[in-house]
């Protein structure tokens, strides 16, 4: 059986992950026999940075938080091997920019988790395909800026997507029912679900986004 990586940020859509990127992707995902492995971070990326910011950011169970959302285990990142998934998507919500980086407060100059760093890099390196719904492309881009200038779309965000492109990203912005394909770089992205799109188009394209990177692997590593 296939398996897929799924990087978790808590819930929610304003401080973790979409439980609506979630939904619609964990039903795309058993309809097409694959296999989800739910990954989470031990901690914020402001839990990392000394001084004020983590004392007054709050100690998260970011296992617990994903069980609320997911079926069976939950791995630490840095517990399972990138090198057994046969591809990995980052959901959207705000987790990506505020909890598995620091995006939204430091921009250009934004930390992110090592282990995540890592973990994306490893799946790129393999050649495998990446996905990203909302703003999961938004830190895929990022991760990968020193290598690449990726083409994404991350939904309507004017701020988010001037900075990406001052990292040499391009920001396409499309309908939440279409996919963005970054050949060259082997990443999918969609816009996802946020409290101003439709649902029912939003999941279309999500749907959409698993279905053509399983289509990929013919081409891939």
């Amino acid at each position: 059986m296939k398996t897929i990586g799924i990087i978790i940020s808590g819930i929610g859509y304003s401080d973790g992950t979409s439980v609506w990127d979630i939904s619609y992707l964990l039903r795309e995902i058993e309809r097409l026999s694959i296999k989800p492995i739910p990954l989470v971070p031990r901690e914020s990326v402001e839990r990392r940075i000394p001084g004020s910011r983590r004392k007054n950011t709050p100690v998260r169970n970011f296992i617990d938080e994903t069980k609320l959302m997911v079926r069976g285990d939950v791995f630490y990142i840095d517990e399972f091997d990138h090198k057994e998934l046969n591809g990995l998507i980052i959901p959207g919500g705000k987790g990506p920019i505020k909890v598995l980086s620091s995006m939204v407060r430091d921009g250009t100059e934004a930390l992110v988790l090592p282990e995540i760093r890592d973990y994306v890099a490893g799946i790129y390196a393999r050649e495998k395909p990446l996905g990203g719904i909302g703003y999961g492309a938004a830190i895929i881009a990022f991760i990968l800026k020193a290598s690449i200038n990726s083409i994404i779309t991350i939904g309507n965000d004017a701020q988010m997507t001037e900075l990406l492109k001052r990292v040499g990203s391009d920001v396409v912005k499309v309908q939440p029912d279409e996919v963005i394909f970054d050949e060259e770089n082997r990443i999918f992205s969609t816009a996802g679900t946020s409290p101003q799109t439709s649902l029912y188009r939003a999941s279309l394209g999500i749907e959409m986004l698993v279905k053509e990177m399983m289509d990929f692997k013919n081409t891939s590593k």
